[in-house]
This record gives C-alpha cells, sequence and structure tokens, in this order.
C-alpha cells in the first residue's frame, strides 16, 4: 500500500502546500480521501490514471477539501476506458444538488454511468477486492441531522490506516477505532486544535506511525521544528506531511 498526500495545507493555499487530497494506491486501484484543489492536476502531475480511482471519500463538504471534486469529476470523463467506475462518498446529503448543479454549469455531462454519487453514513461505507472502508462521525461540523463531518478507517492487506478528517477544538472526537484498536497509520489533521491538547491522547494510542497532515500556518517552515518538539516524547515515530510524500506500508 502507498499513501500520497498531494496537498497538505490547512483552509487556505499557502506558499508550499495546496488544499487537503490524500491518495491511497493498492494494487492496481486509487483511491482518493477529500478533494481539495488541485486534486486533479496533482493526480496529472504525479501520473495516476485516472481511470484506477475506484472511490473518492469526502471527510466533509468545506471547500478547501472539495474544492476540487469536480476536477476530479471531469478528468474521469474526459478520457474513460472500459469498466471504469467511480464512487464519490459525499458527507451530506445536501451537497448532492450543489454538486450536481456545478457539473451542469461547467457544462459537463451529467450525470454520467462512469460515477455514482452517494451519501457517507456511519459505519462500513464501501468495499472492494482491497479496501474496506469505514466512516466514524466527527464534531468538526455541528448537525442536528447526525454526523456531517467523517473520520475514515482503510483496511487493506492485514493493515488499519486511520485518516481523521478535521476534528474539534477541543480534541475529544479523535477517533476511538485508534485509541482502542492498533493502527499501522494514522494521518491525523494539525489546525483545528493545539497540540498540546492532543498530546496525552496521542501518546496512549496503540499507532505504529503518526503523520501530521493539513498543516496549520505557525507549524509551516521554521515553525516544523518548534511541532516536532511538542511531539518529541511520542512513543512512536511520526512526520510532518508534505505536498507530495509518499509514504508506503
Amino acid at each position: 500500500m502507498r499513501i500520497t498526500t498531494l496537498g497538505t495545507s490547512h483552509g487556505d493555499h499557502t506558499y508550499c502546500r495546496f488544499n487537503s487530497s490524500t491518495l491511497v494506491e493498492i494494487s492496481q486501484s486509487l483511491y482518493l480521501i477529500d478533494a481539495g484543489a488541485p486534486a486533479n492536476a496533482l493526480m496529472i502531475r504525479a501520473e495516476k490514471d485516472f481511470h484506477k480511482l475506484k472511490a473518492v471519500f469526502m471527510t466533509h463538504m468545506h471547500e478547501d477539501h472539495a474544492g476540487g471534486l469536480t476536477g476530479i469529476i471531469k478528468s474521469l470523463l474526459k478520457r474513460p476506458q472500459a469498466d471504469q467506475h467511480t464512487h464519490i462518498f459525499l458527507s451530506e446529503k445536501a451537497a448532492i444538488a450543489g454538486l450536481e448543479g456545478w457539473l451542469k454549469a461547467i457544462h459537463l455531462k451529467w450525470p454520467s454511468p462512469l460515477v455514482s454519487v452517494n451519501v457517507t453514513q456511519q459505519g462500513c461505507v464501501f468495499s472492494d477486492d482491497y479496501v474496506k472502508m469505514t466512516a466514524v462521525g466527527t464534531n468538526h461540523i455541528k448537525s442536528t441531522d447526525g454526523p456531517v463531518s467523517f473520520s475514515y478507517l482503510l483496511e487493506s492487506e492485514g493493515k488499519r490506516v486511520v485518516f481523521t478528517g478535521d476534528l474539534g477544538g477541543d480534541f475529544s472526537d479523535f477517533p476511538d477505532i485508534v485509541i482502542k484498536e492498533p493502527c499501522d497509520l494514522c494521518i491525523c489533521e494539525m489546525t483545528h486544535f493545539r497540540p498540546e491538547i492532543a498530546l496525552p491522547v496521542l501518546k496512549m494510542c496503540p499507532i505504529h506511525r503518526l503523520v501530521f497532515n493539513h498543516i496549520h500556518n505557525p507549524w509551516h517552515g521554521e515553525g516544523e521544528k518548534t511541532l516536532r518538539d511538542i511531539f518529541a516524547s511520542l512513543p512512536y515515530p511520526f512526520d510532518i506531511a508534505h505536498d507530495g510524500d509518499v509514504f508506503d506500508i
């Protein structure tokens, strides 16, 4: 399994980071977690084949995570191949009409048999021959209609990988699936909480390797050293992701 952090910034692009998107490669299949702009351009630059993209999972619908989704769909429709199909999982039902309206507004042929749009619910949302994907609600976006922001657990090849998505400011919604069961890799956002709040929780987690993603401005450039110093007492290795970083599991 190979994981590439295509875009690693917070809510805005910066001089060295684009918005959030993370690509998973397993065998000949691709899976995308979030589609912050310019996700399709970054896939093209990394020489990834769109017809291999089996599913896209949105942790939530904020623009920095979803702003590149129409570009991904455009690339999927442009040069299709036989038996190509991609499942897209939006985090809330209200997003479907907005996505469909914008796809029609930019004159893409929609709907398309190449793409199916689904709404994420808690629990197992997707499985195929290579992966099982489970969604866990977070508190990042408050809603009276149930969770509309999610963490994801990806299980494949006997490995467990967790993508936290964006979390609440008190870190209380850091997913229990990381706290209670061993995790080969946890990709954790680093914008919406103070590191000092997260440190004691992360210390007790049975994580084999931690990658901080969705990096806030204070931790860019020289700020990386400060962040590394704060988390130096973690009992396992950790990395601070940059655009284009590759992690093999």
